[in-house]
């Protein structure tokens, strides 16, 4: 999959965005397909840990005290928002859906 400036653009990218990953790119060495590789890894990564932890919330609220379901969900609010802090979730995002509708492309030729 070819990455460029102009593609990104076109598929949701601000000019912002770019310039953060460009400078990911200075700063860490890569190009942008690894970039935007690496991104779309972290948010399904970040995904799954969110659809794992509410799961296993649903289930401790359905088999436990209230104490226990309390104290889990007091966690998921302290600990989802560093998940997804740490994940950038805005560009992880924009890189997921770029990469699922680059490949969507690339299997139609």
């Amino acid at each position: 999959m070819k990455v460029s400036e102009e593609t990104l653009l076109a598929s949701g990218f601000s000019h912002t965005d770019l310039q953060k990953i460009k400078s990911n790119v200075e700063n860490f060495g890569g190009t942008f397909d690894e970039v935007i590789q690496d991104l779309a890894k972290r948010f399904n990564v970040a995904k799954w840990i969110t659809i794992v932890a509410f799961i296993i919330l649903f289930f401790t609220s359905v088999l436990s005290t209230k104490n226990n379901t309390l104290s889990l969900a007091f966690s998921l609010v302290v600990g989802l928002p560093l998940v997804w802090y740490l994940t950038p979730a805005k560009l992880a995002f924009k890189a997921w859906r770029y990469k699922r509708y680059a490949s969507k492309t690339e299997d139609a030729r």
